[in-house]
């Protein structure tokens, strides 16, 4: 299989994933306004993600776009001839060769930009939903201590009473604890 194909098919399964991802978080943000009753922290971190993964799903597009325009082009055909070994007689470069180069190579470093900011893109997606939750977490963690508290308060008072029993004055101290 040549790689020109193998790159395109790489590049068309970016773009459709990058479209396929960009539409659900689309309807997302949709579902998102449509709702009415939503608490405020949940509502801002829900819009981000939804915002987040969009940016995402558009970095991806502009990616494939890029590998899929690369080689539907024909650049990395010139590149690919401009690579091979030059005879010993073979006259300098010329200015239009070295503009290419200097272009192909910011091509392509531009690729590795954009593939850096999906991995930027990415770990703040991983951050923004630890942070939120954690939160949660805090929360249900601290409901939680109360309601034992509580429990445990009502226990006491329960084994405190029955220690006491009919006719008795009650516990002088705890004793048994």
């Amino acid at each position: 299989m040549s790689p020109t194909l193998v790159a395109l098919a790489l590049g068309l399964g970016i773009v459709a994933f990058g479209l396929v991802t960009g539409a659900v978080q689309v309807r997302g943000l949709r579902r998102l306004r449509a709702r009415t009753h939503v608490p405020s922290d949940e509502l801002r971190y829900l819009r981000g993600k939804h915002r987040r993964r969009l940016v995402t799903a558009t970095v991806l597009v502009v990616i494939g776009g890029m590998v899929v325009g690369a080689y539907l082009s024909g650049m990395e055909e010139i590149a690919e001839a401009m690579g091979q070994p030059r005879p010993a007689d073979a006259p300098p470069m010329t200015d239009a060769e070295k503009q290419f180069i200097r272009f192909w190579t910011m091509y392509w470093g531009s690729i590795a930009v954009l593939l850096l900011a999906l991995v930027g893109l990415g770990f703040a997606d991983a951050v923004a939903n630890r942070i939120y939750w954690m939160g949660i977490y805090r929360e249900l963690r601290d409901e939680h201590k109360a309601k034992l508290r509580r429990d445990l308060a009502v226990y006491r008072r329960h084994k405190d009473q029955n220690r006491a029993g009919p006719g008795r004055l009650g516990p002088v101290g705890d004793l048994d604890d």
